[in-house]
């Protein structure tokens, strides 16, 4: 029973992790830093979580299991964790940084838990699946309809009532003027969508790479994930999901056949996605615009005011979770108090050396296992992570917001888990009859 809950969490998980239903701990007022940078928010993925670790617990106390050392990527994220609680002390929003640091840690538990239940990737994987089509098709349908209010009768806060002429809504402009609303899913912005798909697209190719009844399904998922980071139109998810599938497709140990079929379907998928609006594809590549150019402009402003507020704030940093609480009397008019778009500069200026020295140790963990991550689903777990770090270094999500926090722990937790698996059995997995 415990073990049936247990994997039903982590099933689950990347399906609620596309819906942010979520409950304000702690609404903190910090106009106009938006409430999602400003708040203790609890979403249902993190109930999935405590779930999931709370059946593990149980089921480790009754086989009288000694604890493990973990791997050396999930130690330091914990330790990054503690750090960031440890924040608390000197931060400009004690509170904030203690929620931040009480999160990671949740993060690195699950990790940490998946890291000893290898068993549970199928189910991570199913659920991948079916999140991933949920996401594509919603996204589809908005880019088609150039609207997300068909959305409204299901009840969801995000993304709202949104076309190309709503102030505020993510769109690409061309040069005539013409504004064409990018795919959200049920996300609050495109890029979140695009980082959801980038990270669980492990689960639909490993499928294809593994062969075998469930590998047409693989095919469709991995389409469908190409599909909507086509029309996410984000650029560094494109980069990310390119350099992972580069991963992907120098596995030696996968039959050549099935990392043909997995390239074809995605390249199927995002040409069948973006080809229809090929000229919108054109602005976004070559940053033409001035909506283009005023982003590439916001962004380096962000990096410029991390080095003053480096400077003005000492080494110890400004706090887990406050850069952009820290913005609100620097903003030039018309600009938004948001976290810089690079998740080592956020390390940099909210918890300094230290911080920033933790995060690469987590870099630095995966790094060192990644020869070891062989088969079907290693090397699709690699290449999904890859591909969140190529995000990482563009956006922030995977740091600033609660449920990217616990798609980063997912996916390295379940990464983990697959280095202990036999790879002589992955071998002959993969060089099986079938597809």
């Amino acid at each position: 029973m415990l073990h049936a809950v247990y994997l039903g969490s982590v099933g689950a998980l990347p399906v609620a992790l596309g819906f942010w239903a979520y409950h304000p701990v702690l609404a903190l007022d910090y106009p106009p830093v938006y409430f999602t940078y400003s708040s203790v928010l609890v979403f249902a993925a993190d109930g999935l979580v405590v779930a999931a670790l709370i059946s593990d617990l149980l089921l480790r106390l009754l086989a009288r299991r000694r604890p493990t050392c973990p791997h050396p990527a999930v130690g330091a994220l914990a330790l990054l964790g503690l750090w960031a609680g440890a924040s608390a002390g000197w931060s400009v929003e004690p509170r904030l940084s203690a929620y931040y640091g009480l999160h990671l840690l949740l993060v690195a538990g699950l990790a940490a838990s998946l890291s000893r239940r290898p068993e549970a990737w199928p189910a991570v994987s199913a659920g991948s699946l079916v999140g991933i089509g949920v996401q594509a098709l919603t996204g589809s349908a908005e880019v088609a309809y150039q609207s997300t209010a068909f959305l409204a009768e299901a009840g969801l806060e995000w993304p709202g009532r949104l076309n190309p002429s709503v102030p505020g809504a993510a769109v690409v402009e061309l040069a005539d003027g013409t504004r064409w609303l990018r795919a959200y899913g049920t996300f609050p912005h495109p890029n979140l969508l695009a980082t959801y798909l980038v990270g669980l697209s492990a689960g639909p190719v490993s499928w294809v790479l593994r062969g075998g009844k469930w590998a047409r399904w693989g095919l469709i998922g991995t389409a469908l994930t190409a599909a909507g980071l086509g029309l996410s139109f984000s650029r560094a998810a494109w980069l990310g999901f390119l350099v992972g599938f580069l991963w992907v497709l120098r596995a030696p140990e996968i039959p050549a056949r099935r990392r043909r079929h997995a390239a074809a379907a995605a390249g199927i998928g995002f040409l069948v996605a973006v080809l229809p609006f090929w000229w919108v594809v054109g602005v976004r590549v070559g940053i033409q615009g001035s909506l283009e150019a005023r982003s590439v402009l916001e962004r380096g402003w962000l990096v410029a005011q991390a080095a003053e507020l480096v400077r003005a704030h000492g080494p110890a940093g400004l706090g887990a979770g406050t850069f952009a609480l820290s913005l609100r009397d620097r903003l030039p008019p018309g600009y938004r108090a948001e976290p810089a778009h690079n998740i080592g500069i956020l390390l940099v200026a909210e918890l300094g050396p230290v911080g920033i020295g933790l995060g690469l140790a987590v870099v630095a963990g995966f790094a060192a296992g990644v020869g070891r991550a062989r088969g079907a689903d290693g090397r699709a777990l690699t290449a999904a992570l890859l591909g969140l770090l190529v995000v990482g270094m563009a956006d922030h999500p995977l740091w600033t917001l609660g449920p990217g926090r616990v798609l980063g722990g997912l996916m390295l937790g379940a990464w983990v888990g697959q280095l202990g698996v036999n790879p002589g059995l992955k071998q002959r997995e993969a060089e099986g009859s079938g597809n």
